[in-house]
């Protein structure tokens, strides 16, 4: 059959790759290329399972890192406590990585097969049930685009992020994200001299209402990730303005303050939000990834839930044959109570993630002490990357 995917990020493109043996695919994204920038992502839990039945395991891994640890350091720069991320990755029996979320997109493009029309710069405005226009064939599925063409598909798959405009559709009433209370920011530097003065070890500032980190991003690179506490009703996303940044974020680190200084005039910027929609799928037009369950940046399943979904819908698609929506409700049935969890450990993890107050910071700091005794990080590591 013929497939329409709205959105070439992580989940667009990995279910491209497992739809494109069995149906004509195309992929339309809105940016002109490629995406740069981003953030650092651990990849691990049920995307890593995924991506090595696909076939692109290794093509992910070569783009990554396993880091040592984080070190936790005080506004004035001084440490305060240490991370090993030895115990997580022997947790995980191996299945744990880090990797900027840009090099996940040209891994999958790399993998991607040749049948795949991946259309850049083409942004898709509208869906629509195809029997609205006439067709022959009412069980199919019209998008627009903003440069007004139309492309008439069997299915369309809304992988398009949290903010998709096509979760309305399928499921009205339920288009608007659902804000965590908190805002990210995020964006990598050419900065070969703060890159070894990082080495091998991401750094976190001990603070409270926000918070900065940073770590070496590979070729004299170094990725900064800035997050703070706001008001859970503002839902509208933040203008991305450097002399605002560096006016809200300054005095977490000198480190820190030092990248503010050189922070480019476009970066990612959003508040931490989850979705979330009663159904998942109207006639022939299904969501997936962040469109369907954004679990949240803070919550650290988001990349490794995007490709194991995108498996899960190309699954059960592909065992219901002609009926199609057959395999949408079974998709929905298998995947949803799995991203719900996900989405509550979310909900939890960003809480502690920025401490709201003095009492808080030292719980987390008291926690990452019981970490280094020997044994306990064994004990407690699978709780932290689901294995």
């Amino acid at each position: 059959m013929e497939v329409t995917i709205i959105g070439g990020g992580v989940s667009g493109l990995a279910l491209a790759h497992e739809l494109a043996p069995d149906h004509d695919v195309t992929v339309l994204e809105a940016s002109p290329g490629p995406r740069g920038g981003g953030y650092m992502i651990d990849f691990f839990g049920p995307g890593f399972l995924a991506a090595e039945r696909m076939g692109i395991l290794e093509e992910l891994r070569s783009r990554g890192n396993v880091f040592d640890g984080v070190r936790f350091a005080r506004p004035d720069g001084t440490p305060s406590g240490t991370i090993d991320v030895g115990p997580l990755v022997e947790a995980a029996g191996g299945r744990y990585f880090s990797i900027l979320r840009p090099e996940v997109e040209l891994g999958l493009l790399a993998q991607l097969p040749a049948s795949v029309d991946v259309r850049y710069g083409q942004r898709a405005v509208a869906v629509r049930d195809a029997a609205l226009s006439g067709a022959m064939d009412p069980a199919r599925a019209v998008v627009e685009t903003a440069d007004g063409a139309t492309l008439e598909s069997d299915l369309v798959v809304a992988c398009d992020g949290v903010r998709s405009p096509f979760r309305e559709h399928v499921a009205p009433g339920h288009g608007e994200i659902v804000p965590m209370g908190y805002r990210a920011a995020s964006y990598l530097l050419e900065a070969p001299e703060l890159a070894d003065e990082l080495g091998n070890h991401a750094l976190m500032t001990d603070t409270i209402q926000r918070i900065g980190g940073m770590y070496a991003a590979g070729a004299g690179r170094i990725g900064v990730l800035c997050a703070q506490r706001v008001d859970r009703r503002l839902t509208e996303r933040p203008e991305p303005d450097p002399s605002r940044l560096r006016a809200e974020f300054s005095g977490l680190h000198p480190l820190v303050d030092t990248a503010l200084e050189q922070a480019p005039a476009s970066f990612y910027d959003d508040l931490v939000a989850q979705s979330a929609a009663p159904t998942w799928s109207r006639g022939r037009v299904v969501l997936a990834g962040d469109a369907a369950h954004a679990v949240s940046l803070l919550a650290g399943q988001g990349t490794s839930l995007a490709v194991a979904g995108a498996e899960a819908l190309a699954r059960s698609l592909r065992a219901a044959g002609p009926h199609v929506e057959v395999g949408l409700r079974d998709y929905e049935r298998r995947w949803r109570p799995v991203v719900e969890r996900a989405q509550r450990a979310g909900r939890r993890s960003a809480a502690s993630f920025i401490p709201a107050n003095g009492v808080q910071l030292r719980v987390q700091q008291v926690a990452r002490r019981t970490l280094s005794i020997p044994g306990v990080s064994r004990l407690l590591a699978p709780q932290f990357i689901g294995a």
